[in-house]
């Protein structure tokens, strides 16, 4: 199994100063909930249309998916590892919320599911 990891940006503010790593984590939690939130346009390889990216698509980059579920084993809502090995970033679907660690900063940044991740969740978990 091939694992492709996604290089961390160095970005310079004006003054040529480089991102800390709690800014280059929020970034990287703020892209990652905007990508959530705002499903990207893909273009399909056999037609060459523009159609909207589903969760099937954005679920190709998760890492691990942690089921939560009830005591009697009922899909409740699931945590997905989409970065680790430096930041480690989860998207947790319960809260809505996409939560990234780096060393002792930790970032928060929200989320609208409009890709159906928790549906397609629930109905991987059977």
């Amino acid at each position: 199994m091939q694992v492709v990891k996604e290089r961390i940006k160095t970005v310079r503010d004006k003054e040529g100063r480089r991102e800390t790593c709690k800014e280059q984590l929020r970034r990287m939690c703020k892209d990652i909930a905007d990508s959530i939130s705002e499903p990207l346009k893909r273009t399909d390889g056999e037609k060459g249309e523009k159609r909207a990216e589903t969760a099937s698509d954005w679920m190709d980059g998760v890492y691990d998916i942690r089921y939560i579920v009830d005591r009697e084993k009922r899909y409740y809502s699931a945590e997905l590892l989409v970065a680790g090995g430096g930041p480690t970033v989860w998207v947790n679907l319960n809260t809505k919320e996409v939560e990234g660690y780096w060393g002792c900063d930790r970032v928060i940044e929200p989320f609208i599911d409009n890709l159906g991740l928790d549906e397609y969740c629930e109905e991987m978990y059977g």
